[in-house]
């Protein structure tokens, strides 16, 4: 019958400790070297590009809107105005917000029956520096429906999917 003796016991754990040690820091250093290294707004365009789109009915105003489905839907109960949907993303300072909302006629002069509006954003009159809008209005009946998409000049591109959506926006379907 074979005894181990007290050293040997210790180098055998010795051995098993070093060895489970090697092998984390291989794992570490392996999963470290796949990092994605690409810039924020290619990662987002990507997110965007190939996310899942969900759908937002209105049940007062009958209409719908595509988000995607990494956006955060903000409760209909946190909106003051009836007829008002936000979905909205927030990461790395980044903040993008597509709104939906309604206006009466007359807030909104135009002879058109649709009509896409873009440029820098303002609230309450004032530039926000570097932020864009692109919305589409659509007439129904005395309102306007109104579908907007805010977003950092510096993410025109990775957005792109987006202002699609609103060029494409029917409204109600």
């Amino acid at each position: 019958m074979y005894l181990c003796t007290k050293k040997q016991m210790g180098i055998r754990w010795f051995t098993v400790i070093v060895i489970l040690i090697a092998a984390v820091i291989t794992v570490i250093v392996v999963l470290r070297g796949n990092e994605d290294k690409r810039e924020f707004t290619e990662k987002l365009e990507e997110d965007i590009r190939c996310c899942r789109m969900l759908t937002y009915r209105d049940s007062f105003y009958d209409y719908t809107v595509n988000y995607p489905s990494f956006f955060e839907q903000v409760p209909d109960s946190l909106l003051d105005e009836p007829g008002s949907s936000l979905f909205r993303y927030w990461d790395n300072w980044v903040q993008i917000e597509m709104s939906a909302r309604v206006l009466p006629l007359s807030a909104v002069q135009q002879h058109a029956d649709t009509f896409i509006d873009s440029g820098q954003l303002r609230i309450n009159g004032s530039p926000i520096p570097d932020y864009l809008f692109h919305a589409k209005y659509i007439r129904k009946h005395k309102l306007w429906m109104v579908l907007m998409l805010t977003y950092p000049e510096s993410c025109s591109q990775a957005v792109s999917r987006l202002i699609n959506e609103v060029e494409s926006w029917k409204g109600v379907e």
